[in-house]
């Protein structure tokens, strides 16, 4: 019975460490938040992986409140759940990124095709005798080349989701008026 008293103190006094050590501010954890943040705004994870950086500045502004009210405990919690989500958003930005990259490309490449095919197309419904009114692309292909022109230079300043946009856009413009053409072609054709 003696031996079981003398272990009740320590075990005890093992708890008490244990609520001060999490009772403290955590100033080491809101440190390393703010920089996966601050790593995470870097690689552009607001733009690219926004869902997870709102997160995670949800968590750290949560636990600054929780700091003021000096719930300590349960703003390191946050702070760490912070932190994971804020690496979490750097590595899906890089991904997103990368994917946005090449889908920029891909419209940009498949804008100048398609230029090419709409003008073809234009000269076949020209040589068909269709209207003027409805093969005359001289204010829409200049304003396509300029969204081009635009997008491109977003692209070289790595504004990738914008350059994506709007490349995108004109290319479904263009193919959209190439189909109208064609469209107008055949009803000829069949005529």
């Amino acid at each position: 019975m003696n031996k079981k008293i003398l272990l009740i103190p320590p075990i005890i006094l093992a708890l008490f460490l244990v609520i001060l050590s999490c009772a403290g501010e955590p100033k080491k954890e809101l440190t390393a938040a703010k920089d996966a943040l601050e790593k995470a705004r870097e690689a552009q994870a607001d733009r690219y992986a926004s869902d997870l950086f709102g997160q995670a500045e949800n968590l750290l502004t949560e636990a600054e409140n929780l700091i003021a009210q000096k719930n300590y405990g349960e703003a390191k919690k946050l702070l760490i759940n912070a932190m994971g989500i804020a690496n979490t958003a750097t590595a899906q930005a890089l991904i997103n990124k990368e994917n946005v990259r090449q889908q920029a490309e891909d419209f940009i490449s498949g804008f100048l095709t398609a230029m090419e095919q709409l003008k073809s197309t234009q000269k076949i419904a020209q040589d068909w005798k269709i209207s003027k009114e409805q093969t005359d692309l001289s204010v829409q292909i200049p304003s396509w080349e300029a969204q081009l022109s635009r997008a491109k230079e977003e692209f070289d300043k790595e504004n990738f989701d914008i350059a994506s946009k709007m490349a995108g856009e004109a290319y479904q413009q263009i193919s959209t008026k190439d189909n109208e053409l064609r469209e107008l072609i055949m009803a000829k054709q069949k005529k």
